[in-house]
């Protein structure tokens, strides 16, 4: 054996690599049931070589189980039988022996469950109960680390504390209905602090509200929390958040589009904060009584509104969400925005985030940007001189003709020097070649690789190819909207052509590696 496969974090490394990115070196996508068997058969294999490979081996390939079904298959065969449809069925009482044999695999778990399956697999209940009855002083699976928890046998909640450990970091839980919160769950998860004190990721995600209490029960005392998903009722009083004093990110949902309460949250800053709301105005009507200074925020609401209401829903959270410190805003709309004129952004809805100039990315991919002219976009971009990312309107097909032409992107590379991603519908079928080299003399930025044009209208490809090298020499691709929710009568069409924007590109920049060889030969 070679000395370096003497030391044990070498070994480890090696085994982990074969767990995640397989025998032949590619990544290991954890959804395919075949890669994982191959990955799984080597370190199972490898365990068997010899002694010293055994323990490591074993660990790499225990790591992380989708269920507990491995676990309990694992135990003798005179236990238990599989029936024809693969459920695990107990054939007699659970001995010391047998707990033994389970123990030793379950201690080396650290990530158990994912999002689409039954964490217990095919294994029936009784058989659950009666394993979890023989460790009444232990832990199912005592050193886990993170656990996704999505669907459950009946009377979950009995084992609940079986599974949460003191090593538990992160914890991720699907209701599979609304009864479970207010029935159930709420005795199981206020002792969160009590078994699981080390909790810093806290993910409950459902599109049934929890109740404000249960919420409150469950994470207030948790010291090291650091980030938490919830759905609450539009009328639940959230004052107890400011309770959470190291939370950095913050993913709430509003459902209902009742009149909310007034609460009181305020912190001195978080990272990041996500809403999800009915409409940005019923957010905007949440979070009147929050003081919540963030670096990133993400307004998602489920449906759109015209400029002007969307212009008024910013107003409001100023001073609420919206402060100096903000870096990064994203808003969204969760269905297919209405093509109608009265939503399409004015330089007027863009006022109140113009204000904040240390903004770094801005993502309002899809709202409609048809009205916007050059000036109007050079404005905006001026008050943004740090901006980094910037995505106007190209996620879906707008009917309404963009009015910003080559000029106003010229306008946008200047002012945002650091620009390094960009989305942005324009009109592109005015551009001459010579006009707009000239246009764009002094301008170059080799940041972007990538533009995602959207649905911007487009006639002369070679001169589109020619005139954006000049102010964009490293381009490599375009994308455009594909989405069949947002299809235009010429949207082919006009994939079509910017596609062929993109093979003019790629000849250009294969002549020019090939001319650089040849220079390079030559001397």
């Amino acid at each position: 054996m070679h000395v370096c496969l003497l030391i044990p974090e070498i070994v480890e490394l090696i085994f982990t690599n074969i767990h995640i990115y397989g025998t032949h070196g590619s990544l290991v996508d954890f959804g395919d049931h075949y890669f994982q068997r191959v990955a799984r058969g080597s370190l199972a294999a490898l365990s068997q070589v010899c002694r010293y490979f055994k323990d490591i081996a074993l660990d790499a390939l225990w790591i992380k189980l989708d269920n507990l079904e491995p676990l309990f298959a694992c135990l003798p065969r005179d236990l238990w039988t599989m029936t024809d449809d693969r459920k695990l069925l107990i054939r007699r009482p659970v001995t010391t022996a047998d707990w033994l044999v389970f123990k030793q695999y379950a201690n080396r778990v650290r990530i158990l469950g994912n999002t689409d399956s039954d964490l217990f697999g095919g294994i029936d209940a009784e058989f659950v109960h009666s394993m979890m009855g023989f460790c009444s002083q232990s832990l199912l699976v005592p050193n886990l680390r993170t656990l996704y928890l999505r669907g459950y046998h009946h009377g979950l909640h009995l084992c609940m504390c079986y599974l949460l450990g003191p090593n538990l970091v992160y914890l991720l839980f699907v209701p599979p209905s609304e009864g479970l919160w207010s029935n159930i769950m709420p005795s199981a998860l206020s002792g969160l602090r009590r078994h699981s004190p080390q909790l810093e990721v806290v993910e409950f995600v459902s599109p049934y509200a929890m109740c404000p209490r249960v919420s409150e029960l469950a994470l207030c005392g948790l010291t090291r929390l650091r980030k938490v998903t919830l759905a609450v009722p539009s009328r639940g009083d959230l004052s107890w958040l400011s309770r959470l004093v190291g939370l950095q990110e913050l993913c709430i949902t509003f459902t209902g589009i009742l009149p909310p309460l007034i609460s009181q949250f305020r912190t001195s800053y978080l990272d990041k904060l996500v809403i999800r709301s009915f409409t940005l105005t019923s957010s905007g009507n949440s979070v009147a009584g929050w003081v919540v200074p963030c670096r990133q925020l993400q307004l998602i609401p489920v449906c759109a509104e015209s400029a002007v209401a969307i212009e008024c829903a910013l107003r409001k959270l100023d001073k609420c969400l919206l402060f100096d410190v903000l870096e990064h805003i994203l808003l969204d709309v969760a269905f297919k925005p209405v093509d109608h004129i009265d939503n399409a952004f004015t330089l007027q809805t863009f006022t109140p985030l113009m204000r904040f100039s240390g903004l770094k990315e801005v993502d309002l991919s899809t709202f409609c940007m048809s009205l916007l002219d050059d000036d109007a976009l050079g404005s905006i971009v001026k008050s943004w001189p740090h901006l980094e990312c910037l995505q106007l309107g190209n996620k879906c097909f707008w009917q309404l003709p963009p009015k910003i032409t080559f000029r106003g992107l010229v306008a946008l590379l200047s002012t945002c020097s650091n620009l390094r991603k960009l989305g942005l519908v324009f009109d592109a079928t005015k551009i001459d070649s010579p006009a707009a080299e000239k246009l764009g003399l002094g301008v170059c930025n080799t940041n972007i690789t990538s533009f995602h044009v959207g649905c911007s209208p487009i006639e002369q490809p070679l001169q589109v190819a020619v005139a954006l090298l000049a102010v964009l020499p490293c381009l490599r691709e375009f994308s455009g909207v594909l989405s069949l929710l947002s299809r235009g009568l010429d949207q082919v069409a006009r994939v079509a052509k910017w596609e062929e924007v993109s093979e003019h590109i790629k000849h250009t920049l294969i002549k020019k590696q090939e001319s650089n060889g040849t220079v390079t030969r030559r001397e």
